[in-house]
């Protein structure tokens, strides 16, 4: 296949080097990782049908001929090669936009170009909102479940959800884009007005106060079902910063709940407010640049303090040979799993992720680090991953090592689906064979985590 044949099928939506468009596209990712990859083309489509054309296009050449595609939807995943590729066809998805209220069911529909900003800002006028991503400028496509609109290899488009092609449902909720691409979501709505929450930032000396309040939060047997809770520590500039990030659903200021987070100190600065969901989540967006070369890496361990308090020192110690380089941050950031968050997922029926309640509660480490200059990048990633392999050592010898990993925190080289367990793997590949016979997305489509790359897992947790 020739670029000029999605050129004639697309008129005025595939874009050479060199274009406007192009240049817009292929800069304007969340990290510098994607933006310093060359696509041979950019192709926009603005509907489901053009997504389609431009698959079946392809594919139909595949797998005589070698073109790489990369499905690009809001361009937050870090690492090169999630969604932009050198030499291949990028289809830039932000083409596809609409949010569009069902007013007596509930239920939105959300167009794959989308980001969580539009959703939030557009349901809020309305006093409603859905379960969705924590930073606004994030796309939604990869961070959401619900009804799905896809697009198959062969380009024909199918529903998936609870009663039609059901296993396609329950495979792409964390199955990554080994089915085909997604072109919108269906999912409730729920009533929401304001809420209450923030950031606040504490000396390091607080860091086992941090540790304990988590713990007890993230381990409390009545847990409060409004309240939620982010835990870091932050490297920057030589400095070391304890950082909570704290929201209760209603506008409840300062509820027992979440109170042993904000009467710890010191603080250096809080900004605990009233707010709507929209306005927290733009509050997340400040805390990064896009096209800083900024990554993401990640493992998950079993609650435990005294095992929270090693991690620091793992992460302070991988940070020494580090810290004189330009621009260097390193965020170590916890999110709990806790029992009822498991509990809730497993009533909302069958996914991907290999999880159960009794697996809780477990905490998702994600490692954020930033720095300025491409010729240190090597030593970054490779000290990050040395971290991490840390981590999960000795997490293994004293009993608090967990199966599971995050899919959207996991960076390229990670086993990721390997979390979920071989019996998902299992169903996940059965799944895959049965809607994508050629491999198509396995072979043609190298961003995401492939089922292709998966050798071995196992069931221990």
């Amino acid at each position: 296949m020739e670029y000029r044949t999605l050129a004639s099928l697309l008129s005025g939506k595939v874009f050479l080097p060199g274009s406007p468009q192009y240049i817009n596209s292929t800069g304007s990712y969340f990290a510098a990782f994607e933006n310093d990859l060359s696509p041979s083309c950019v192709v926009r489509p603005e509907n489901t049908t053009e997504v389609s054309m431009v698959i079946q296009t392809i594919s139909s050449d595949f797998p005589q001929t070698n073109i790489q595609l990369a499905i690009r939807g809001g361009g937050h995943t870090p690492w090169a090669g999630a969604a932009n590729v050198d030499q291949g066809v990028t289809m830039d998805m932000r083409g596809l936009t609409g949010v569009q209220l069902n007013e007596s069911t509930g239920i939105v529909s959300i167009s794959a170009g989308e980001s969580w900003k539009s959703v939030y800002e557009q349901l809020g006028r309305k006093g409603l909102a859905v379960a969705g991503g924590r930073v606004s400028k994030v796309g939604v496509a990869g961070l959401i479940t619900g009804e799905y609109e896809v697009v198959l290899a062969s380009g024909s488009v199918v529903i998936a959800n609870a009663r039609t092609n059901n296993d396609l449902f329950h495979a792409l909720k964390g199955g990554s884009n080994n089915f085909g691409v997604v072109t919108r979501f269906d999912i409730p709505t729920f009533k929401q007005g304001q809420m209450w929450g923030g950031a606040i930032f504490y000396n390091s000396s607080v860091y086992h106060q941090l540790v304990q309040a988590f713990h007890d939060f993230a381990s409390s047997t009545m847990p409060d079902e409004q309240a939620h809770v982010i835990m870091a520590m932050s490297w920057t500039a030589g400095r070391e910063t304890g950082v909570s990030n704290v929201y209760h659903a209603t506008p409840t200021a300062a509820p027992e709940s979440l109170r042993p987070f904000t009467v710890i100190e010191p603080q250096r600065y809080k900004s605990l407010r009233q707010d709507s969901l929209l306005g927290f989540a733009d509050e997340q967006s400040a805390f990064s640049t896009d096209g800083a070369r900024q990554l993401y890496f990640t493992t998950t361990v079993r609650l435990d303090v005294d095992f929270m308090l090693h991690i620091r020192e793992l992460w302070l110690k991988a940070i020494k040979p580090l810290e004189g380089l330009p621009g260097f941050t390193l965020s170590l950031v916890f999110q709990p799993l806790t029992k009822g968050v498991l509990t809730k997922s497993a009533d909302r029926g069958v996914n991907s992720l290999g999880l159960s309640p009794d697996d809780g509660p477990l905490v998702i480490v994600l490692l954020n680090s930033v720095h300025n200059n491409p010729e240190d990048d090597d030593s970054v990633i490779t000290a990050v991953l040395c971290l991490i392999q840390d981590i999960d050592a000795d997490a293994a010898l004293s009993g608090k090592s967990a199966r599971y990993r995050f899919t959207n925190y996991g960076y390229a080289d990670q086993k990721i689906l390997e979390g979920y367990g071989q019996d998902s793997i299992a169903k996940l590949r059965a799944v895959s064979k049965k809607y994508d016979p050629t491999q198509f997305f396995q072979q043609a489509v190298p961003g995401g985590f492939k089922l292709s790359k998966v050798l071995e897992v196992r069931n221990s947790a």
